[in-house]
């Protein structure tokens, strides 16, 4: 079961997103992904309260799965008016927009489906079998900071 209502900030993200790209909701699903993670490394906190579930096309929030999935593969094609943004939340949107914006929906679920979290939370689960695992708030913001921090192999020596 999911909950229809969603916190401010996902909100945020999601209108921003379909405003800037028109993302199908694989895309979607996977910016909203990468805008938790990159926000426990350039904030240090998470993005929204909401909880990812491991599925087997990657990371989802079935509430914004629920809301868009008639879309099917087609782009999200709406408009929306965005709130208030901080700088804060739009240093780190137009950061992921930037960086993971560029590539289509099936490359980024190709991409989370090689990272521990995603890995983590489908352990025990066939690769077609439907589940509802949640993936861990602290192993996405471990495997995200991790990721910033690591040292360029150039200077492994």
């Amino acid at each position: 079961m999911y909950s229809d209502t969603m916190s401010n900030e996902l909100e945020l993200a999601k209108k921003y997103f379909i405003n800037e790209l028109k993302p199908d909701t694989l895309k979607l699903q996977k910016l909203l992904y990468f805008t938790q993670g990159i926000s426990f490394c350039m904030n240090d906190e998470e993005f929204f309260e909401e909880q990812f579930s491991a599925w087997v096309h990657g990371p989802v929030i079935p509430s914004v799965y629920h809301q868009y999935k008639h879309y099917g593969y087609n782009p999200i094609d709406v408009k929306y008016s965005l709130p208030e943004i901080t700088d804060k939340q739009m240093q780190t949107l137009k950061y992921v927009k930037d960086n993971y914006g560029i590539y289509d929906g099936k490359y980024l679920e190709e991409l989370t489906h090689t990272q521990t979290p995603w890995l983590y939370a489908r352990q025990g689960l066939d690769p077609d079998e439907r589940d509802d695992k949640n993936m861990p708030k602290e192993i996405i913001a471990d495997y995200f900071i991790g990721l910033m921090f690591q040292p360029v192999k150039e200077n492994w020596e």
